[in-house]
């Protein structure tokens, strides 16, 4: 059965996520085909993102569904799916979820980019998986996406936060030059480590529209989950 129930001990995390649509596609009037999302539930917290394959039309319903859904199936399978090795998992999205008891699970097919940070030193934790030119990735619509899927578990048992964002956010939360990330990826988890959800998600959105689609003409979402020490 699944992780969170009764008699799990809630887990004391926070989540924000937000996405905006990219210059290229205003221009060209076509909908954000980035969708990003958090939520805390029980034992359970954890972030998702979905970037939609730009060549397939109305992708963006796509993502909006797979969004609503994996939460729920992260909730009933989280266990399971720990405990499976990686050559038997089949997911589809880019996610990373935290139980209560230090466990965590991740999963990443395609490009977009997993920051993990720790003791204040931000990491690549998962790093973009790109086709044979730079422009190409793999969808979960592709034979053998499975083949491209990286699932990883493990347990952390100090506080710590994990920023997902997908190519678009790439442009600028990750430093090409010095194949690092950037700074900002330690300054906006240290806004959720701060603040409340509400006031995190508001600025994050602000800063996505105002200072990260003017440097891409991608669509643009992130996601982060912070875990901080049990109580």
């Amino acid at each position: 059965m699944g992780c969170c129930l009764q008699g799990d001990d809630p887990i004391n995390a926070k989540v924000s996520a937000a996405y905006d649509c990219g210059q290229h596609h205003s221009m060209t009037g076509k909908p954000c085909q980035d969708r990003a999302a958090g939520f805390v539930r029980g034992a359970l917290a954890g972030v998702v993102l979905c970037d939609g394959a730009g060549s397939c039309a109305h992708s963006e319903r796509a993502a909006q569904r797979l969004m609503e859904w994996i939460p729920d199936y992260l909730q009933i399978t989280f266990d399971t799916l720990c405990a499976l090795p990686p050559e038997e998992c089949y997911c589809t999205l880019l996610f990373y979820a935290a139980h209560a008891d230090g466990r965590w699970l991740c999963g990443h097919i395609g490009d977009g980019y997993i920051f993990r940070i720790r003791q204040d030193t931000a990491v690549v934790f998962s790093a973009p998986e790109n086709g044979h030119a730079i422009n190409e990735t793999y969808f979960l619509s592709e034979p053998g996406a499975a083949q491209h899927l990286r699932i990883r578990s493990g347990e952390l048992h100090e506080p710590y936060a994990v920023l997902l964002t997908s190519d678009g956010g790439g442009d600028t939360l990750f430093d090409r030059q010095q194949q690092q990330p950037a700074p900002a990826v330690e300054r906006l988890c240290d806004w959720l480590t701060e603040n409340d959800e509400k006031t995190v998600t508001e600025a994050l959105a602000h800063v996505i529209k105002e200072k990260m689609i003017p440097a891409t003409e991608d669509d643009v979402s992130v996601a982060i989950l912070y875990c901080s020490e049990d109580e």
